[in-house]
């Protein structure tokens, strides 16, 4: 029994520490949805590395402003 929930807190605790360091964990589900949107249409309309880059740069630029908006 002890063991059980010595792994409970365990998985618990490791949870929340992913949740607040991983940007994708503990954004929310609009941001996330807005990211993959704006990824797949870099994919679709750049064919250059770079300026595949530069637009990736730029949805990942809104979705940190996206992120720190009020809920």
């Amino acid at each position: 029994m002890n063991h059980w929930l010595t792994s409970l807190v365990a998985i618990l605790a490791l949870s929340f520490i992913m949740a607040g360091s991983h940007v994708a964990f503990s954004a929310p589900a609009k941001c996330n949805a807005e990211l993959r949107k704006c990824n797949s249409h870099c994919n679709l309309v750049y064919e250059s590395k770079r300026s595949n880059r530069v637009c990736r740069d730029r949805c990942k630029d809104t979705f940190y402003v996206c992120k720190a908006r009020p809920s």
